[in-house]
């Protein structure tokens, strides 16, 4: 069984410029019928990071950790599993985090090109390849910008 299943936990959220991660309570435990607001960060007042229920925040003075996060976050990678097998590895170093990311580059390039190719027969299937490729192009983008900004040390 999924280890959240049964109990409400706390979502982690960080601000990456304070380089602090809080836990937050869920809306529902709160006040369900009230309205969500924004998780913002009790230090700076900015809005914090939805990193999920898995995330180990890093200690505050590990900057290269948490640059490492905030690159994982702007590309789409967090923390959040049904609590099963996890979200996966993911790197906190620079060096391993640039050859995650070129990992990430071939897998988005190899599901780019599959979809370039494939034929379509009706337009609501030309209709979702079309969607698929914009996906894939925007997803490697954004991957190809932050791998750059890690190799360049930030």
């Amino acid at each position: 069984m999924c280890r959240y299943a049964l109990t409400h936990y706390k979502k982690h959220y960080a601000c990456f410029a304070c380089r602090k991660a809080f836990k937050r309570r869920n809306k529902d435990d709160v006040d369900p019928a009230g309205n969500d607001h924004p998780a913002r960060c009790p230090e700076c007042g900015l809005l914090m990071a939805d990193m999920g229920l898995d995330f180990a925040p890093p200690t505050t003075d590990d900057a290269r950790a948490w640059s490492a996060a905030a690159s994982l976050y702007e590309v789409g990678e967090t923390f959040h599993s049904c609590g099963c097998g996890g979200p996966g590895y993911r790197p906190r170093d620079p060096t391993k985090l640039a050859a995650y990311f070129e990992e990430r580059v071939a897998e988005y390039r190899r599901h780019l090109a599959a979809w370039v190719g494939e034929e379509h027969g009706d337009a609501a299937r030309a209709s979702v390849r079309d969607a698929a490729i914009a996906s894939w192009r925007s997803r490697l983008e954004k991957v190809e910008a932050a791998l750059g900004r890690v190799r360049k040390g930030w």
